[in-house]
């Protein structure tokens, strides 16, 4: 009889368990969340190669108690990313060099070989000869101590025995000018005024047979008339 009377008032006032939220805490109790959103984002993102958001997120997601192995697997997809892009350009990098080098070297071997071939079928003009000819106005044949005048002053003439006189001023001659002589002419033909070299040659002539001598006192040697 006890015992029946003890359970009709156990059902009547069932037991409560206290609740552990206080009455006047206003934040209602939040539970757990069951997965990582910030991992699920890296993750998603590394496996669409957006590696720079893949390790954002993957940093952030540390901070959430649940989806670390997640977020290490994005982060290790997003580094092994990065290293295949800097590779890439590392490698195109080097190669654009030698590609460049490549193509300079067959350009100026294709220059060479047209260079060669121009020069080859246009024969080249020969050089024209020093000027060593002899004079174009023939000696005149003379007698040495014969007056000549000043018009055929440095004028080259040549004796009956084969030598070389001169028509040179002479005060004791009536026209002030004789055939005087024998001497030695050089046979190099230049120009009056042009600079000369006593090293190379002291005396020469023109090419209307007139003498030339080497005239050092001067500031520039200079090739002038033979008249004295």
């Amino acid at each position: 009889m006890a015992r029946t009377q003890q359970w009709q008032e156990r059902e009547r006032w069932p037991e409560a368990w206290p609740d552990e939220r206080e009455p006047e805490d206003p934040y209602p109790y939040e539970p757990r969340p069951i997965v990582n959103p910030y991992a699920i984002v890296a993750l998603v993102a590394a496996l669409l190669a957006l590696f720079p958001v893949a390790i954002v997120f993957g940093f952030i997601a540390f901070s959430h108690p649940r989806g670390r192995v997640m977020a290490c697997f994005a982060l290790l997809l997003g580094a092994a990313e990065v290293a295949a892009v800097a590779g890439f350009f590392v490698l195109s990098g080097n190669m654009l060099p030698d590609t460049v080098s490549r193509a300079n070297q067959a350009t100026a071997t294709t220059t060479a070989q047209v260079t060669t071939v121009a020069t080859t079928s246009a024969p080249t003009p020969a050089a024209p000869p020093p000027t060593t000819a002899p004079p174009t106005s023939t000696v005149p044949v003379v007698r040495k101590g014969e007056a000549c005048t000043a018009v055929q002053a440095g004028l080259i003439g040549a004796a009956s025995d084969g030598g070389t006189l001169l028509c040179l001023a002479d005060s004791a001659a009536d026209d002030g000018y004789q055939w005087s002589g024998p001497y030695n002419v050089g046979t190099g033909v230049y120009e009056a005024g042009a600079k000369c070299d006593s090293s190379v040659a002291k005396t020469g002539r023109t090419s209307d047979n007139r003498a030339l001598v080497c005239e050092t006192q001067s500031r520039t040697p200079a090739w002038v008339l033979w008249t004295e």
